[in-house]
Parts: C-alpha cells; structure tokens; sequence
C-alpha cells in the first residue's frame, strides 16, 4: 500500500543527500520568476553579470507580471518545473524574491523531480529550497539573485560575493575558505561601544563616556 503524502510531508532523514552538478563556465543556466517581478534595468543588468561570469544565460522571467506576482501562478509553476526538467539547463538562478514561491509546491512537482540541479536564491525562494531538500533531499544555494545581487556587480555595495559564490558552485573539494572584508561597524550600547565585524586591528574596541 502505499503511503499518502503531501506537498509538506518530511522526507526520511536516511534518504541519501543528492547533491548537484559542478556551474563550470559555459554551464547554461535558467533565470525563472516564482514569486514578484523585478525592475527591468535590474534583471538586464543581472543577467549581464552572469554572462561575464562565463554563463550561457535563458530567461523568460517576468515577462507577464500580475500585480504583486512575476505572472499567473500557473505560469510560475509551469516555467519553474520546464526549467527544472529542461536536460539544456545545468542550473536554476531566481529572479528575486518578494511573494509567490509557496503557490508552486504540490505534490505531482515532487514526482517530476529527478536529476538534481544547483538551485540558487534566497528571500521568498527559501520556500521552493526547504521544499526540495524535504521531499528529494536536494542541496540548493542560498545566494545572490538576478535583480537581488547580480545586477549590482562583484563586490559592490548590495552586489555579492563572486569568490564565494564561484566557490560554492563550481568548486567540487571540501574545506574551502575565503577571506572575510568589510568596515568596522559599531554596535552602540548603555556606556560602551562594541566592534561586531569589520577589518579593523584586534583591541579596536573602545569605551564611551
């Protein structure tokens, strides 16, 4: 007999991890819309960015926007399973984020789902990751989007990482590490101040009147 589920249903935690395809250069990658549509220079700058970083890049992203959604939930649904199932595509990277993701799990998506892919995104995207790593045990990427990251540049101020990023999806050795920057930032309390991160010298902190 076999086991009703739904579309919330745990996977057994003794499934085995199904981890995705190394993103070499020349991988093509996907750009789908599962939740809000984004600012047209943003996605057009964000997909140049994927393209100079040696990605073969497809996108029909928020082509028919609904209001609050990239388009009709069927629409969503339909773009994210095609890009999902497409042999062509090695890897999915979402638009943004916004509202809508949760509409595209049921139960009959699980049953299209085979070969793992990188999956990358976060914000309203979380949903679609916990989804896949419940039901199929894939591992996705929480990471830059198109219009949320990408379209900022490599290191610009709301743009991302291109080490870490180049690192967590292309890169097949374990161990890994990467050099933290950034500006020395101070959490101000009752009577003192606090460094919380940055690149300042170990013995920065001070204490106010």
């Amino acid at each position: 007999m076999k086991q009703k589920t739904s579309a919330s249903s745990p996977v057994r935690s003794s499934a085995a991890i199904r981890k995705p395809k190394a993103l070499r250069a020349g991988a093509r990658l996907g750009v789908f819309a599962p939740a809000s549509p984004a600012n047209e220079v943003k996605t057009k700058a964000g997909l140049a960015e994927l393209a100079r970083l040696g990605f073969v890049v497809e996108s029909t992203a928020g082509n028919s926007a609904e209001g609050y959604f990239a388009s009709s939930a069927k629409e969503r649904r339909a773009e994210f399973l095609r890009t999902l199932t497409d042999l062509h595509v090695d890897g999915l990277i979402g638009l943004r984020g916004g509202y809508g993701s949760n509409y595209l799990l049921d139960e009959p998506l699980v049953e299209k789902l085979e070969q793992p892919k990188c999956v990358v995104g976060f914000s309203d995207l979380s949903s679609l990751q916990i989804f896949l790593w419940q039901r199929r045990r894939w591992v996705t990427f929480y990471g830059p989007m198109a219009a949320a990251g990408f379209d900022a540049g490599a290191g610009a101020p709301g743009g991302y990482d291109e080490e870490s990023f180049r690192a967590a999806t292309s890169r097949v050795d374990s161990g890994w590490t990467i050099s933290l920057r950034g500006h020395t930032r101070y959490a101000l309390g009752t009577g003192y101040a606090r460094r919380d991160f940055g690149a300042g010298r170990p013995g920065d902190e001070t204490v106010s009147d």
